[in-house]
């Protein structure tokens, strides 16, 4: 696979009912994990999440978990998503323990597909304001994508419009970047520069939003 080959990143947000025993959560996650082995699939993470914000709103309230897929393509998603596999981890050890749910799935082109050596993920998904024009988009896009240049901690993004907008909640842009670690994590999250690229170039076209960083 060529470096700019498009791929196809899936993620799920997920809300593990307080009450849920330890092992019924573990469950859950092995299971998941496990589904990397099926065809079409480059990469599967699934964790806990260690940070979620805005964590009081009404629409991020309550996610513990998150799930970052990515595949050669969209039949590989679908695929992987009417797999008897997955569909056995999804009704066996995932909906009996869950309140709730967000998926969002989107295609870019990120350098190289699969890059192994990340150990801390940042996930956001975007409810952009209506009327944006193209160039608004393009430009929050851009600001996304020159992240690994700007910052050396920065590993790899990818972002792009949502494509499944049946389990989004509304958000229709999805990011990702993945750090070594969680100290890379926080110096970016610290940079004022980054804060300034953010509040100049993305947030005054973002309605609402959910970010969530996960363990690899």
């Amino acid at each position: 696979m060529s470096a700019s080959a498009t791929v196809v990143d899936h993620v799920v947000l997920f809300k593990v009912k307080p009450e849920t025993p330890a092992d019924k959560t573990q469950a859950m996650l092995d299971g998941l994990r496990g589904l990397s082995v099926l065809d079409g699939v480059l990469q599967l993470t699934v964790a806990p999440a260690l940070n979620l914000w805005p964590a009081q709103t009404s629409w991020a309230a309550g996610f513990t978990h998150a799930l970052h897929g990515r595949y050669k393509d969209k039949a590989s998603l679908d695929a992987y998503t009417i797999s008897s596999a997955h569909v056995s981890v999804v009704e066996n050890n995932v909906k009996p323990i869950i309140d709730g749910l967000l998926a969002v799935d989107w295609e870019a082109s990120p350098s190289p597909p699969v890059e192994e050596d990340f150990g801390v993920l940042r996930i956001a998904l975007l409810k952009l304001k209506e009327g944006l024009t193209e160039e608004d988009v393009t430009g929050i896009l851009g600001t996304f994508n020159s992240y690994p240049s700007t910052f050396p901690s920065v590993v790899q993004v990818s972002a792009g419009p949502n494509f499944s907008p049946v389990r989004a909640q509304g958000f229709n842009y999805g990011y990702l970047a993945q750090f070594k670690s969680v100290k890379e994590l926080e110096e970016l999250t610290a940079n004022p520069d980054h804060v300034a690229l953010m509040e100049s170039k993305v947030n005054p076209h973002v309605e609402s939003f959910i970010l969530v960083d996960a363990l690899k």
